[in-house]
């Protein structure tokens, strides 16, 4: 019985003292953010700078970076940020999981803030969606980047809007037998989703960790990472996030 309590009491304690350190993990990233410079709304000589100067250190290439993106919190020169910084580090898919369905509603306002931070800086920027508003080099050869926007329409339903086309005949699926296999139906699903490799990295900002309807074998290889705790976007946090995926070692359950 006295065991019992004691464990109780420790369990407590224990439980208060992380509590208590979190909070004040959360007060102290909130007064350092505040303490800094204001970042700006564009993206800047410095940013560029940076990023030449330390992408080339990482050996782990981004083939593919989702950042979710919460209207709530996220700002449209934030995302146009993440763009030009990903154009700049050679990354050569960027797609934004759209939580609030807003940023869909706003993909042209996000268009025009991409090309304003773009100027001056080499690159061809693609809508996979939009062929007609695509962007140029300037006559160098320089990175490409193409930009998606998806959200929970893209997962589930987007199944099940596929197997409907299957049954009416709209969509060619070649079967064997009398049921479909994985790779038959994954050959099927291929034609209703963008030819896109699936993302090495996915990026989140806020205390919630949460993959907000992704398709699991999409995300089952990917990297979650926190940009931060108050959910802003900033140049020193984004190369960090860079930097931990180059740590990382997949060891593909060996």
């Amino acid at each position: 019985m006295l065991s019992r309590l004691i464990r109780q009491f420790l369990f407590i304690i224990v439980h208060l003292i992380v509590n208590i350190l979190v909070a004040v993990q959360n007060v102290y990233h909130r007064f350092w953010v505040k303490k800094r410079k204001v970042f700006s709304d564009e993206v800047t000589k410095s940013d560029i700078m940076i990023i030449m100067e330390h992408a080339p250190k990482m050996k782990n290439r981004l083939k593919h970076l989702v950042f979710l993106a919460d209207t709530n919190h996220h700002s449209i020169s934030d995302l146009a940020r993440v763009v030009i910084w990903s154009l700049i580090s050679g990354v050569p898919y960027v797609s934004f999981y759209d939580i609030t369905g807003e940023l869909k509603q706003n993909e042209e306002k996000l268009f025009w803030a991409i090309e304003k931070n773009k100027k001056g800086i080499p690159g061809c920027i693609k809508w996979s969606n939009k062929p007609d508003l695509n962007g140029y080099t300037y006559g160098m050869n320089a990175n490409k980047i193409i930009i998606n926007i998806f959200n929970y329409m893209n997962g589930r339903p987007q199944i099940v809007n596929c197997i409907k086309q299957i049954a009416k005949g709209e969509v060619l699926c070649k079967k064997k037998s009398t049921e479909y296999t994985t790779q038959e139906f994954g050959e099927a699903l291929i034609q209703t989703y963008s030819l896109i490799p699936d993302p090495d990295l996915i990026l989140y900002t806020g205390p919630l960790c949460c993959s907000y309807g992704l398709m699991p074998w999409q995300i089952r290889l990917t990297e979650f990472i926190q940009l931060s705790l108050d959910h802003s976007v900033n140049i020193d946090s984004y190369l960090g996030a860079l930097f931990k995926y180059n740590k990382c070692d997949q060891r593909f359950g060996k």
